[in-house]
């Protein structure tokens, strides 16, 4: 393990990392907003909703690579990481065009270019974990810059000519595909292949049997966990309607932008996590995990606050439609954003014990608890109730991941999943 001296900063490391994922986040965002402020809600509700079929599946084709490559120990090579990667996001792609020719063979060609583009995003999320394993966080973040830029002028052309969903979509997945190419698997094979490791390895059936024993309990676990944010749209369009879909859709980036900020802090603090526990603080990962979510969590109340006031007022001015926020919808998207530091600071050190398999225990029960929520209040509360719902599973998420690491860390005995 590198020391806490020769590795780069957590500072420069965390701001390096947040403003990747800010960034190459960025194109999937501004494609919603432009939809929202180009076309009507029923494209913008259309297009949700095939995130909402999509999503699904891609994430779980992720296999949780990007948190396995900082945490597996020992690690593999990348190459063997690679092939995983590929086999997962292949078996997507047909598994999603298959869903789509049989249930509905009029979004088949959305749907697929939709499949390009979620391939660029699982396979940047993965390159980002062993280029930080090897401190390469600027590479990130300048990889990621590209990419923002690329897919967001090619959605923002592309829309402003054509108007059309689906060639923009196409348009923005080629853009994606050719950014993930040049900077990111270009300079992490290039890393990989200068590594002076051992040369006796082992085989690589090897290699990639403990990374899918890791693998896919983390991406059975992120699967079940967007259902959190895909499954209300199901609700809210069969009890609201398309426009309501739309207009949750919207909002929901407010709470999508939080989590991958909060997800990109927790990540950044694996190095240093696993260096004081390696250093005099054993056993003490649920406190360290509690500490660090404390602080952020303190840091995200003025912020969370200034910023559901400025969604409530500038969405209406922003885009068409009735993209409004109101007071009883804002304070429980609120909470849920205040628990977000407690629930990934504890699912990541689940990851640092490599305890992979029981991350799904928190999955289940978070997943379920949004779940009943949704089907209990939405038809009457409507995206107040999907939001309380929210903050319900967050919190599960939270107590679960805390309950594990006190259950499996009250014995010295350790040695996780893998």
């Amino acid at each position: 393990m590198v020391s806490a001296q020769q590795s780069p900063s957590l500072r420069r490391s965390t701001i390096d990392l947040l403003g990747a994922q800010v960034l190459r986040n960025l194109a999937p965002i501004l494609l919603l907003l432009l939809l929202a402020r180009f076309t009507d809600q029923e494209t913008v509700g259309r297009f949700s909703l095939m995130l909402a079929i999509a999503t699904p599946f891609f994430v779980f084709a992720q296999l949780g690579l990007r948190t396995v490559s900082l945490t597996l120990n020992p690690d593999v090579r990348f190459g063997s990481y690679a092939r995983t990667q590929t086999a997962a996001v292949s078996i997507a792609i047909a598994v999603v065009a298959a869903t789509t020719a049989i249930g509905n063979p009029g979004l088949l060609g959305g749907m697929l270019c939709l499949a390009l583009l979620k391939t660029a995003d699982v396979f940047s999320d993965f390159l980002s974990g062993p280029l930080q394993r090897r401190h390469r966080s600027r590479t990130i973040l300048v990889a990621s810059i590209v990419y923002a830029v690329a897919a967001s002028a090619a959605a923002a052309i592309t829309l402003t000519f054509s108007g059309d969903l689906v060639p923009t979509i196409l348009v923005v997945a080629v853009a994606s595909l050719l950014a993930m190419y040049l900077f990111l698997f270009l300079p992490a094979s290039r890393v990989a292949r200068s590594e002076t490791s051992a040369p006796v390895r082992p085989a690589l059936r090897i290699e990639i049997r403990r990374i899918l024993a890791a693998g896919v309990p983390l991406g059975l676990t992120t699967a079940i966990l967007s259902l959190i944010s895909t499954f209300p749209q199901y609700i809210v369009t069969a009890s609201h309607g398309a426009d309501e879909t739309a207009r949750f859709a919207v909002i929901l980036y407010v709470y999508a932008l939080a989590d991958l900020v909060t997800g990109t802090i927790s990540q950044a603090w694996i190095p240093t996590a696993q260096y004081q526990l390696s250093h005099g603080e054993g056993n003490k990962t649920l406190v360290l995990a509690v500490r660090n979510a404390a602080k952020w969590t303190l840091v995200y109340i003025p912020i969370v606050v200034i910023g559901l006031i400025a969604t409530a007022q500038l969405f209406p001015l922003i885009f068409k439609g009735d993209y409004t926020l109101s007071f009883a919808e804002a304070v429980p998207l609120g909470l849920a954003i205040l628990a977000l530091p407690l629930a990934h600071f504890t699912a990541i050190a689940v990851a640092i014990e490599n305890y992979y398999a029981h991350s799904l225990i928190l999955a289940i029960f978070s997943a379920g608890v949004a779940i009943l929520g949704c089907i209990a209040l939405i038809p009457s509360l409507g995206l107040t109730g999907a939001f309380i719902a929210l903050f319900a599973s967050v919190v599960t998420r939270a107590l679960i991941a805390a309950g594990i690491l006190l259950w499996f860390l009250r014995t010295p005995v350790k040695g996780g999943d893998s």
